[in-house]
């Protein structure tokens, strides 16, 4: 057989060295044209310009003071500082909790966990407010994610159900850790006026979350119902709620709602507020999945009918899961936007982390004009969580085929 034809049977030649890779990918999106060659250029500059002077005025000259001196006060606001273990024994369960995730599911939770214990060790290094009983506390963050990872095996063997139990189990130990337990020593409950800075606000945002799902998806079934009192009941919550911003909600919570209550019952401003919240945010959740249910297709239910199921095994088992299936990215950008909403009970007085930040600026003449490091550094611990939340949301996508036949 001649060269030729030989050379003709073989594999086919490489592609052009300009098309593939890192130069392919840079040709075809960014200098795929003189113009957009013009506007990558320009671009690259002005953001190198802004990176540098970023960099610069981070590391020379900002005064971060405002921020290492007042650790304390900008995680857990005006926390006893006598019980300040306690949400630190709470933050170790979880972490522990984070290690036993790592060795079930691996993934997501493993890129946590490493992130969590990273941050820990950064914390705990760095020169800031904390005293040595408090470093060591947040240095062991890393020990516990080890440790749970340890015993995830004997904990919850691999089991989903196990460690959904776990979680609960963790957060509402925690959660007693934090408000106390009246009569045992030790952990006499607090007064939830204390209770401020971002703990206040992961609180809240805790609360309205976990509650706001449920109570949505019922509304969401109430809404279609065929009993008239239960449908139009659903409607009017929800119509009024959506109509009317959190802000005044959160005034008439403080204000209004406790004067409908008789005078020897006194609910607190905390409950208050993350009832506010969750209400706020079940009407906006049932919305949304009263899309995504609308979204299932025809066929599935008909399809249901001839199977011989019932109007609710229809719904529970073959509407609602695609439903929420379909609504996964709009579930966690309600989700988001709670998070963010929860620095709005500054209305209220209320000390959370951007109350904190602003109360700290404004009664000390020292630090006057730190507003730019006070406000960078919350916009960075909003941005941590807020990025968290998008990036579990794509990766539960990604798993689930989101978007894809």
């Amino acid at each position: 057989m001649s060269a030729v034809t030989a050379g003709a049977m073989g594999r086919p030649p490489p592609p052009p060295p300009m098309t593939v890779g890192y130069v392919g990918w840079l040709r075809k999106n960014l200098f795929s044209s003189w113009a957009n060659s013009l506007v990558t250029i320009v671009l690259a500059v002005v953001l190198g310009w802004a990176l540098v002077s970023l960099i610069g005025w981070v590391i020379v000259t900002a005064d971060w003071e405002v921020i290492t001196s007042r650790v304390q006060l900008y995680l857990v606001g005006l926390y006893p500082k006598d019980g300040i273990w306690r949400p630190q024994v709470a933050v170790l369960l979880i972490s522990a909790l984070l290690g036993i995730s790592w060795r079930t599911w691996g993934g997501t939770a493993r890129g946590f966990a490493v992130g969590l214990g990273a941050v820990a060790v950064i914390v705990g290094v760095i020169p800031h407010g904390l005293d040595i009983l408090n470093r060591i506390l947040v240095l062991a963050i890393p020990a516990a994610i080890g440790l749970g990872y340890l015993l995830a095996p004997s904990l919850v063997a691999g089991r989903s159900r196990r460690m959904v139990g776990a979680a609960l189990i963790v957060v509402f130990v925690a959660l007693l850790l934090i408000r106390g337990i009246e009569g045992v020593p030790g952990l006499e409950p607090v007064n939830t006026r204390t209770i401020g800075g971002l703990l206040l606000n992961l609180l809240l945002a805790l609360f309205g979350i976990g509650a706001s799902m449920p109570i949505g998806i019922g509304l969401a079934l109430g809404r279609q119902s065929n009993l008239p009192v239960v449908k139009f009941a659903c409607i009017a919550f929800i119509e009024i709620i959506r109509g009317v911003p959190l802000i005044t909600l959160l005034f008439m919570s403080r204000h209004i709602l406790p004067l409908t209550f008789p005078e020897n019952i006194k609910i607190d401003t905390l409950y208050l507020t993350a009832i506010t919240i969750m209400l706020f945010s079940s009407a906006y959740m049932a919305e949304n999945v009263r899309g995504g249910m609308a979204a299932v297709a025809p066929g599935q239910t008909e399809a249901a009918r001839a199977l011989g199921l019932r109007g609710w095994q229809t719904t529970m088992l073959i509407t609602l899961p695609q439903g929420l299936r379909n609504i996964i990215p709009a579930i966690v950008g309600q989700f988001i936007s709670l998070f963010k909403d929860t620095s709005l009970v500054f209305i209220i007085g209320m000390l959370d982390l951007v109350e904190m930040g602003r109360v700290t600026i404004q009664s000390n003449l020292e630090f006057i004009d730190n507003g730019r490091e006070v406000y960078l550094f919350i916009a960075l611990v909003f941005w941590i969580f807020c990025f968290s939340m998008s990036y579990v949301s794509r990766r539960i996508e990604r798993a689930l085929g989101v978007g894809q036949r």
